[in-house]
């Protein structure tokens, strides 16, 4: 019969504790540590000596820290915790308590049985500074995966957006390599890309110009080719029909066959002046350019046209300026100025109205208005008046204004039109300003 303290038998069945030989005695125990005692076991030792069966025992109550405590000098900091098992196979820390975490790894170290039952566990609690380093390169790993996954976002955001700015530049160079240079191109993008759309939008509209002046100067070459050749093969013969006609009409004495053939000499005249119109076309002569006081220029045109003017009801005005002078060619400034103020008057033969002439000058240029309150000409035939052969006149050759703009050009100038349909029109003769210098550039 073993006395023991209450306090020693709470919540222990001594008849389950484990029974262990140990020497010429027995361990009974260990009775496990709880919160409200300290662990023991108690060392039985027979007083015969090795008789297993004697008559009386001799037992001492041994705490159970004062066994674990001898495996202390085994703790390294942060590396391994020293255990004692025990029967139970419940690991027992050197002060004696059970441990908080008892889970064992592939790195602990298990003893031999010190005794049958117990052993010695040398617990792995890592290395202290292989554990920063597995978690600084967890962190990395972690890291690394974000900026990858962010840099692949990232590069299918680009490219999306790239595409979605590229693409519609490819359509439009394709769409220019056809030969379509009307269609604007696509000019909204970002940094380089929107610099990279307005440079081929700019490269678009400069090869709209360049192509249309290309086709424009060899449309003028095979027309002015095709002018001549027309010219002088109906001058010579309309100078031999004239020839005749006017030996006939002096031999002729019936007045009604007179006036037929003053006629048919009248018409050979007209005929005669598109023919000079073609040439005039095909050849023009080649501007000399000099002093020109345009307010002079305007006087005599105004002198010529008045009587044709008035003859048709219509009101020639000549707007006061002090002189201006331009470097061009006088005879043909005369020549565009006249036509366009001819041409104003015809466009209000039959219905009146009032041509006005303006001069101005404006920085380095000199500019020669004639306007009209007639009729206009609408956008759609506005862009095409230069062209040969284009009128709007019932009985026009499409020749003077094309024949202008060719003067224009070669005295470095240009003509603008301006119209509204119903509104009349305005056209502007552009010339360069003389500078009264010696070096001024000769046309």
């Amino acid at each position: 019969m073993w006395y023991l303290t209450q306090t020693l038998l709470d919540q222990v069945a001594l008849d389950q504790l484990p029974l262990t030989l140990f020497a010429n005695g027995e361990i009974i125990g260990p009775a496990l540590p709880t919160e409200s005692r300290p662990g023991w076991f108690i060392l039985r030792l027979s007083p015969t000596g090795l008789n297993p069966t004697p008559e009386a025992w001799v037992g001492l109550v041994v705490r159970l820290a004062s066994l674990t405590d001898q495996v202390k000098d085994l703790s390294l900091t942060g590396l391994q915790n020293p255990l004692v098992v025990t029967p139970q196979d419940v690991p027992i820390t050197a002060v004696g308590n059970i441990p908080g975490d008892s889970s064992s790894s592939a790195k602990d170290i298990d003893s031999n049985d010190f005794i049958e039952g117990w052993h010695i566990r040398l617990q792995w609690l890592g290395d202290p500074l292989l554990g920063p380093l597995e978690s600084a390169r967890f962190g990395l790993i972690f890291l690394a995966s974000g900026a990858a996954l962010a840099v692949i976002l990232l590069s299918r955001h680009l490219s999306r957006r790239l595409e979605k700015q590229v693409t519609p530049l490819i359509e439009g160079a394709d769409r220019v390599a056809g030969g379509d240079f009307d269609t604007p191109l696509h000019t909204e993008g970002t940094a380089e890309i929107g610099y990279l759309a307005f440079a081929l939008e700019r490269m678009r509209l400069r090869l709209r110009r360049l192509v249309k002046s290309m086709v424009d100067v060899e449309r003028r070459a095979i027309l002015g080719q095709f002018s001549a050749g027309v010219a002088h093969e109906i001058r010579n013969p309309l100078a031999t029909i004239k020839t005749t006609i006017q030996a006939l009409s002096r031999k002729e004495s019936d007045p009604k066959r007179q006036k037929l053939m003053e006629s048919v000499d009248h018409e050979i005249d007209r005929v005669n002046d598109v023919v000079q119109l073609l040439l005039d076309y095909a050849r023009p002569r080649e501007a000399r350019a000099n002093k020109v006081n345009i307010i002079d220029v305007v006087e005599t045109v105004k002198i010529l046209a008045d009587a044709v003017a008035h003859r048709h009801g219509i009101e020639l005005v000549q707007v006061e300026h002090e002189p201006v002078y331009a470097w061009a060619d006088s005879a043909q400034v005369r020549q565009i100025v006249m036509n366009l103020v001819m041409n104003a008057i015809q466009a209000m033969e039959g219905i009146g109205g009032r041509v006005t002439i303006r001069t101005k000058q404006q920085g380095l240029a000199v500019y020669v208005s004639v306007s009209d309150n007639g009729p206009g000409v609408s956008a759609d035939h506005l862009s095409h008046l230069t062209e040969p052969f284009f009128t709007t006149k019932t009985n026009g050759t499409g020749l003077g204004l094309a024949i202008c703009r060719q003067l224009a050009q070669a005295n470095q100038g240009n003509l603008r039109f301006q119209s509204v349909s119903g509104e009349g029109l305005k056209v502007t003769l552009k010339l360069p300003l003389y500078l009264n210098n010696e070096n001024q550039e000769t046309v």
